[in-house]
């Protein structure tokens, strides 16, 4: 059963096509979202061979499919950087987070107009138009790799930019796995040249 967090239907269906655009630093990627990543400078990313899930955590708690798509690709895709699942003892552990919103900008105008014949004068036109805003639907996925001991986080990716809810499920787990793929790039973070 899903937890009820005050979202529409529609805004948790955004969450699962959120992963739809991934752009790095503002250049332009395969799944068109901005993806971000931080991490521990001092934490030992070579040690991390075990990977275990925690529950999800905000909006991801109400949207079953979505978590089972996320994890799944995420479980594959870890498991192809010699990453093994692990059901105790695992050296990390990861936590997955969903936001989204509606926001408005831009308007379409919407407009009528009229002209009705009067005697010899001619015509009097009679006409009316109001704008409406433009709606988008915004997404944001968090995953967390944590220190199961100490609780601290070591890394941090983030995926967010518009959404369509409107897409199939084959076209939500096409551009999860994208989105994925783009944040994993950064995982383990590479290391620098001392």
């Amino acid at each position: 059963m899903g937890l009820d967090l005050g979202f529409s239907y529609s805004v948790r269906r955004a969450f699962a096509v959120m992963v739809t655009a991934i752009s790095i630093a503002g250049c332009a990627t395969t799944s068109g979202m901005d993806v971000t990543f931080d991490y521990d400078t001092a934490a030992n990313f070579d040690a991390l061979k075990s990977f275990s899930w925690m529950p999800p955590a905000g909006n991801a708690a109400g949207d079953e499919l979505l978590v089972k798509r996320i994890r799944t690709t995420l479980d594959t895709q870890l498991q192809a950087k010699g990453r093994t699942p692990a059901e105790a003892n695992a050296d990390f552990l990861i936590g997955m987070q969903l936001s989204g919103k509606s926001t408005y900008g831009g308007s379409t105008g919407v407009g009528v107009s009229v002209g009705i014949p009067v005697g010899r004068a001619g015509r009097v036109s009679v006409g009316g138009g109001k704008s409406q805003a433009i709606e988008k639907k915004e997404g944001q996925l968090v995953l967390d790799f944590v220190d199961p001991k100490t609780k601290s986080l070591l890394w941090r990716g983030t995926a967010s930019g518009a959404v369509n809810p409107k897409t199939s499920p084959e076209e939500q787990q096409q551009r999860i796995n994208a989105v994925i793929a783009e944040m994993l790039s950064y995982f383990p973070p590479a290391k620098k040249a001392k």
